[in-house]
């Protein structure tokens, strides 16, 4: 067995306090102050889901994939070392601060820093938000979903699939510079329709989106009347996916890429509905993209 679900993100951040702001305010995630100065956002019974540390610059750092248990990570571990993958393990002050029993580093072919980890560490202290959102749909399915950037997009998605153990859900071919078409391959690791996305563009801040699920869509309409309140402009406007069913809204993050926040994402037996599909257009409706504000 292999990766069962995304667990976190880390972030990093030139300013912790408006990751602060808007990890509480807007996404309605709790905020719990770390040892050493980070941040660590909490969405359920875990120690965190989103870590923020002090960076020079405003970016994802990595991302945090969990397997089951000790036998599945070390076979993962030993697969990658013989496929000639650099494996960093990770020392205690980092296993200290990611809140997990074991862990290692690598990084896929365009440059993606993942942590692979077994065993989180939390007291399952009770998911209170500030705001009241009700709960978030985590459990066994991970934190949500990641779009990482992919120029090197054969190679990578090759790592992700064969070394890693994705399964490829589906495809979408969007409008490039030139005319040209960007691929975006959607995977999955557990029966959430997707957990992992590669789009084939550059995203500086090593990003395309993160999604965070909400149980209904009255937490989707409350949490786009914060953003109204707050004078946040949308990145995009409420749809619905045609892939996953997702209905969502996108608002950019301190982090310098987006957050979708949606509900009714797709839930799926891969065993029976293994169907990989190439869908033509993103959204039955909305999610129109708008002009990002200047900074």
């Amino acid at each position: 067995m292999g990766i069962s679900q995304l667990g976190y993100l880390v972030v990093g951040a030139t300013d912790i306090d408006r990751w602060r702001a808007f990890g509480t305010q807007i996404a309605g995630l709790a905020a719990v102050d770390g040892a050493n100065g980070e941040l660590l956002l909490k969405a359920d019974g875990r120690a965190f889901r989103v870590l923020v540390v002090a960076d020079e610059r405003d970016r994802l750092i990595s991302s945090g994939w969990e397997v089951s248990n000790s036998a599945d990570f070390e076979a993962l571990r030993d697969r990658l070392i013989a496929a000639g993958v650099e494996v960093v393990d990770a020392d205690l002050a980092v296993l200290s601060q990611r809140h997990v029993t074991g862990m290692f580093t690598c990084a896929d072919p365009s440059g993606n820093v993942i942590e692979v980890y077994w065993g989180p560490i939390s007291d399952f202290t009770r998911f209170v938000s500030p705001v009241g959102v009700a709960a978030f749909v985590m459990g066994s399915m991970g934190m949500g979903h990641v779009v990482l950037p992919a120029l090197k997009f054969e190679e990578t998605q090759h790592f992700w699939r064969e070394h890693l153990g994705f399964g490829l859900s589906d495809i979408l071919h969007i409008p490039a510079p030139g005319g040209a078409k960007a691929r975006i391959h959607f995977m999955h690791c557990n029966p959430r329709q997707h957990s992992l996305a590669l789009a084939e563009m550059p995203q500086p801040a090593g990003c395309v989106h993160m999604m965070l699920e909400v149980p209904d869509l009255d937490e989707v309409g409350l949490a786009l009347d914060r953003l109204s309140e707050a004078g946040i402009p949308l990145a995009a406007t409420l749809g619905r996916h045609v892939n996953d069913n997702m209905t969502s809204f996108y608002v950019w993050t301190p982090g310098g890429f987006a957050l979708e926040y949606g509900c009714g994402g797709m839930v799926k037996n891969w065993e029976v509905e293994g169907t990989v599909f190439e869908t033509t257009r993103g959204s039955h409706w909305g999610h129109q993209w708008l002009t990002p504000p200047t900074l």
